[in-house]
């Protein structure tokens, strides 16, 4: 037996496009009288290859990650291996009983009723009737549409849609599980219904193949991940990398990034002055490397993590305060530099964040080669594990937004392990400071001693 879930190899999808409606006629009727007077036919289209030569494999009981932009041939590649659409060229291996939920209502017909599309969908992916009977309350109640199972699904929301298709999929035993991003037109209780409904078909040996735009949904339930540009793959394996890659290219197109190899960044004479914020940079760019981004007007020369004291450090315990040192240098003069971080756990989930802005503590107006020390001080309040800090340096352009032109991105600037010390167990990832009172309330004193009892 394989242990191959899915096994994609040299897949290419090209479509004829036209340019206009009345291309179509031409181009079934002209090339054909073309060649029967011996001339060569002319082409009325033009082809548009929406996958190129895509190969990857997925072994059974692995969750993968399918990333790219709008257009990058995710749903094309998605229903290929389903079966619903043919390449051009290339093969699909699967192996196992597939249920997707790919473009929204697909698989449904509108003129039927809730209850006619369940037992259709689930019949066409092979249920039998009594094995539907069996599952009906189930899915009915995980997809809590009411009433509004016995109504046609043409009067449904594109919420209820997804609920009622969703509920059909994960409930038909399936080996091979795919779900492109229809799940994202849901409410945030419903997709949290179904992330645990995921991760829980995950631990019983699902295979899941998962297509989303939401890069910490892609870390924390995928084992690996594919990365799709223009119908190519330029990135596959480790979740982190992948996504890393995704968000990389994102910026180089929207902007000016230079890729700047580890030996050209700029080197600052060790003075005495700056030889302590300087101890070991080596290490700092040397951890720099992974996925950095750069444009060259300012950057990160040093980020070390340091206690109280001022020592650096690499280890800490549960809440204890720490100090992130961000040393940056501007290579041009700006009116204005922003600098955040982020806190990631060991799937690259985002925990803590925080930014220049939100503190109201932006840099102005940079002097050329000067350096800039930042302090960030903190207590460590997670969950005990490892995780990396990653920074980042950028202009603030309109940050209601969101937009900013990154100068400087550093995946993964700090590595650290936090340790539960003599702190006792917390039971999320993390934890922040309550103010709790407590009250003593005797109702004997509020209401007299014969309403009470009548209470």
């Amino acid at each position: 037996m394989t242990d191959i879930a899915i096994r994609v190899t040299n897949i290419s999808k090209s479509y004829y496009v036209y340019l206009n409606p009345h291309d179509r006629l031409k181009q079934f009727v002209v090339p054909y009288l073309q060649r029967m007077v011996g001339l060569r036919p002319k082409q009325y289209f033009h082809e548009f290859w929406a996958l190129h030569d895509v190969s990857f494999s997925v072994k059974k009981g692995e969750t993968v990650g399918i990333i790219g932009r709008n257009g990058s041939g995710k749903s094309t590649l998605l229903q290929i291996i389903c079966g619903t659409l043919a390449p051009t060229t290339g093969g699909v291996e699967v192996n196992g009983r597939v249920a997707a939920l790919l473009e929204l209502g697909s698989g449904f017909n509108p003129e039927f009723t809730g209850r006619e599309n369940v037992y259709m969908n689930a019949g066409i992916l092979g249920l039998t009737q009594e094995e539907i009977d069996a599952r009906f309350d189930d899915i009915i109640t995980f997809a809590d549409i009411g009433e509004f199972i016995e109504q046609p699904v043409k009067t449904y929301s594109s919420g209820m849609y997804v609920r009622l298709a969703f509920a059909v999929i994960i409930h038909v035993d399936a080996e091979i599980l795919i779900i492109d991003e229809a799940l994202s037109v849901g409410d945030a209780f419903f997709t949290q219904k179904c992330m645990m409904k995921i991760k829980s078909l995950m631990k019983s040996g699902v295979t899941l193949l998962f297509v989303s735009h939401d890069s910490n949904s892609v870390k924390s339930l995928c084992n690996s991940a594919v990365l799709l540009d223009h119908g190519v793959v330029t990135s596959e394996g480790d979740t982190n990398k992948v996504v890393e890659a995704y968000y990389g290219n994102f910026v180089q197109q929207q902007q000016d990034i230079v890729l700047l190899p580890a030996e050209n960044t700029t080197t600052v004479k060790q003075t005495e002055i700056v030889a302590n914020l300087l101890s070991n940079n080596e290490v700092f760019q040397q951890r720099a490397k992974f996925q950095r981004l750069q444009n060259g007007k300012a950057e990160f020369i040093n980020v070390q993590l340091l206690d109280e004291s001022g020592s650096e450090i690499d280890q800490v315990d549960f809440d204890q305060p720490v100090i992130l040192r961000m040393v940056i240098q501007a290579n041009s003069a700006l009116p204005l530099l922003g600098l955040a971080y982020h806190i990631r756990d060991r799937n690259g989930f985002d925990l803590v964040y925080s930014d220049t802005g939100i503190e109201e503590q932006h840099i102005s107006d940079t002097q050329v080669g000067n350096l800039y020390v930042i302090d960030w001080q903190f207590k460590v309040a997670l969950r005990e594990g490892d995780y990396t800090i990653s920074a980042m340096l950028s202009i603030p352009l309109d940050l209601k937004a969101g937009q900013v032109e990154i100068c400087d991105f550093v995946p993964i600037a700090v590595q650290i392990k936090v340790w539960k010390g003599q702190a006792l167990p917390i039971y999320g990832a993390v934890y922040w400071r309550n103010n709790v009172t407590c009250s003593s309330i005797n109702p004997k004193l509020l209401l007299g001693s014969d309403e009470v009892k009548n209470k």
